[in-house]
């Protein structure tokens, strides 16, 4: 079930088209998702994702440990993504993925997205501003050495996005101090970091979320 076909956003957004899938058989499933167009105007790019979005070279990712997952059990319902970055220009691209079991590879469900970025005038030029806080999901994840992390507050106000380990130890602090409302994306160099699961988190005006991402060298 395809929460939406077509989507408009502005640049450097995160245009995501979610679909939940769901294992309606009595056996445990394996699923592979393949993006087979992937047609973008120029600086754009887009990734497939389920529990994390992988690089944006990466047309085919399946439920496997290979890919950080697990197969769907009997009745699962799990949502997967696909997901355009406008980065520069306005435009549309349009995506198109498969969706399948490893039981049988030939049977698949197709769906076509259109992400649609329309020119912005002086007249209506895009203030940034946000209808609530959030933490967006890392791109690329995982990510060798470095990945961007995009946020959004409410309010403009005092601000810190940190990086932990698996033991919960502070290990980086990727922005801290005051941010105006609006977008922001960061970026974070793990060059120093061995391979691993890592931890970010964000605090703003009473508003906190962490994230997970993986390093792979």
């Amino acid at each position: 079930v395809s929460h939406s076909t077509t989507l408009s956003d502005t640049l450097n957004a995160d245009i995501k088209f979610a679909v939940d899938v769901t294992n309606i058989s009595g056996v445990e499933q394996t699923v592979f998702l393949v993006r087979t167009i992937n047609n973008l105007p120029p600086n754009w790019t887009s990734a497939l994702c389920f529990d994390f979005c992988f690089a944006d070279f990466v047309d085919s990712i399946a439920t496997t440990p290979d890919f950080q997952s697990s197969p769907f059990a009997p009745g699962e319902t799990r949502e997967i993504s696909a997901h355009v970055f406008p980065l520069v220009n306005p435009g549309s691209a349009d995506v198109q993925i498969q969706i399948g079991t490893f039981s049988n590879p030939e049977e698949r469900f197709t769906l076509d997205f259109t992400a649609i970025v329309q020119p912005t005038s002086v007249g209506n030029h895009n203030t940034g501003s946000v209808a609530d806080y959030y933490l967006n999901q890392n791109y690329p994840n995982p990510f060798n050495p470095s990945t961007q992390i995009k946020f959004g507050i409410k309010e403009s106000g005092y601000v810190t996005l940190k990086v932990y380990n698996i033991l919960g130890n502070e290990i980086a602090v990727i922005s801290s101090g005051f941010r105006s409302a609006g977008n922001h994306t960061v970026s974070f160099d793990a060059s120093g970091l061995s391979s691993g699961v890592y931890f970010y988190r964000i605090n703003a005006n009473g508003y906190s979320e962490i994230r997970k991402m993986i390093l792979e060298k």
